[in-house]
Formats: structure tokens, sequence, C-alpha cells
């Protein structure tokens, strides 16, 4: 018999992160959960204090060579047994000790998909979403939409159904959440529930995002969803994308 859910953190060199995130994960209440810890550092850190944590319900893998970023995800996702998924990054934390049972409630009623809100740390001040209700669950109907309004946010957003499993697209880097997102939603019966919370930091050393030229990455992903995806409309949001958003980033001197 599966546990309710499975709880796959990516991990790298940064024990600190990763123990607020485990944190929030044992403290979920009316649920009976698996947390799945692959670890990509280069470090011993993460190795040694899980070996003190002694929880059956933890289970943990050190990859020896590091797989990167992407691979490692996947990794993880293929170790999940339980009937629910939730893939959360070492730097996202779940928003209350009920989460999980909530999202519960919905995948239980029927569900495929429950996506949640979400509020970032940005030099240690939280800040919600600032999506409405209304425009969020109008992009999640529409989810080619989302190559072009971001509005789902970090991977922890979205749990689902572990029988959709589908791995992250390896060969892509800056988009390989949204075009996940995509396949996810597309055609999927889904929930969006702005009242529960992922909680996020951002600007830490070591994320993704801050170490990537955006407009060269942009580029080769945009080939690769060109290539793999033929729906007009995913072919025009990458255009409007490019056009509205990273060129006006870039002519102003964000990016």
């Amino acid at each position: 018999m599966p546990v309710d859910f499975s709880i796959v953190i990516p991990a790298y060199n940064n024990l600190s992160l990763l123990q607020r995130a485990l944190d929030s994960a044992w403290q979920q209440q009316g649920v009976e959960l698996e947390v799945i810890v692959t670890d990509d550092s280069t470090t011993t850190d993460i190795a040694q204090y899980v070996a003190t944590l002694g929880d059956r319900r933890l289970r943990y893998r050190h990859n020896e060579p590091s797989l990167g970023a992407v691979k490692n995800w996947n990794s993880g996702l293929a170790m999940a047994t339980g009937q629910y998924v939730v893939l959360m990054h070492h730097d996202e934390a779940l928003g209350g000790s009920d989460y999980l049972l909530r999202v519960k409630q919905h995948l239980d009623d029927g569900d495929e998909v429950v996506v949640s809100n979400f509020e970032v740390s940005i030099n240690g001040r939280y800040k919600l979403c600032r999506y409405n209700a209304w425009v969020k669950s109008f992009v999640l109907r529409h989810p080619s939409i989302l190559f072009l309004i971001k509005v789902i946010g970090p991977c922890a957003c979205v749990a689902f159904r572990r029988s959709l499993y589908s791995p992250f697209c390896e060969e892509l880097r800056w988009l390989v959440d949204v075009e996940w997102y995509y396949r996810l939603l597309r055609g999927r019966r889904f929930t969006y529930d702005p009242s529960i919370l992922i909680r996020s930091i951002y600007g830490h050393k070591g994320q993704i995002t801050l170490n990537i030229d955006i407009m060269q990455t942009f580029r080769s992903d945009r080939s690769v969803l060109l290539r793999t995806h033929r729906e007009k409309s995913v072919h025009i949001m990458l255009w409007l994308y490019k056009a509205l958003i990273l060129n006006t980033k870039k002519l102003l001197g964000w990016i």
C-alpha cells in the first residue's frame, strides 16, 4: 500500500536550506508521506546530517558522480512510490502543517493536479504572488500561455498523481520547469487553491537562475521547444516572450 505523498527534494551543497525544507515536510499532519532526498553535493555535509536522523520515512541517495540539476530532479521523481507527488527544491518549503492534507482533499475528490499559491523571500522579506486568482486560473486552463506568463512559480506549487509522472526535459535549462508544467497540465483536471502556500527563497548562492546567461539560454531552449512541440500556441508564446519580455528587460538593462 503506497503512502499518500512522495516529497522529492533534490539537494546541492546547502544544508541549511535542506533542513528548512525537511522541517516543513516533517510537520505535516493527517497524511502518510515519504521524503526522497537525491543529493548532488560535492561535500559530505548533507550525507552526514541525514545519517543522524534515523527517520524511516526518509530515503536518501548521494549521486557519485554528480548528475547535474535536471537529471537529479528526474532521479528523485523516478524513486517516488506515493499516490501523489511533490517536487520541492531545497530552497522551497510547505506553508503550514496542513498543507499536504488540504492538497490531498482536492486530489481525493478527483483532481489530477493541484496548484498552490506561493510567496518569495527576497532579502528576508516575503512577497506574495502578484497574479490574481482569475488570471492564474485562466492561464492554467490554457497552459501554453505559461511560456509567456510564468504564473506558477516554484515546482513545489504543483502536486500531481504519480500515475501522471513524466520526467523533465533534460535538454532544457531556463524553461525546463515551464515545459514540464505545460505537459503536466495539458488536458488534465486541476484545481488552483490560492489559500495554500509554498514559501520560496530567492537570491541565495547557487540558485540556477542567477548563474546563467538568460538570453543565450533562452535561444537554446527555444530551439529545443520548437523542435519538440508542434503546437502553434507554443510557438506564438515563445515569440511573444522574446519580443515583449526578454527584449524589454534587455533594453532596461535588467538582464
